[in-house]
């Protein structure tokens, strides 16, 4: 499964954005209002016009590894 970090352009398009896609997918909430989410939750944030920007793609399993593993402080 393809997964994309993205980051939402205001607070409010933020919260309208995370509860979309809590409800329909799973979410992996990152530091600084990040949120990790599968590709195809991109074609529902833009169905409702919710604009943000992608930061990275990956895959699901290099995502797991890295909340399994976080980095020492």
């Amino acid at each position: 499964m393809q997964m994309v970090k993205i980051i939402f352009q205001n607070p409010a398009q933020d919260a309208r954005g995370a509860l979309v896609l809590v409800k329909r997918f799973t979410v992996i909430c990152l530091p600084e209002a990040t949120y990790e989410v599968p590709a195809a939750a991109l074609a529902v944030l833009d169905q409702l016009q919710l604009s943000y920007q992608i930061l990275e793609t990956e895959g699901f399993d290099h995502a797991v590894r890295a909340l399994r593993n976080p980095p020492a402080p």
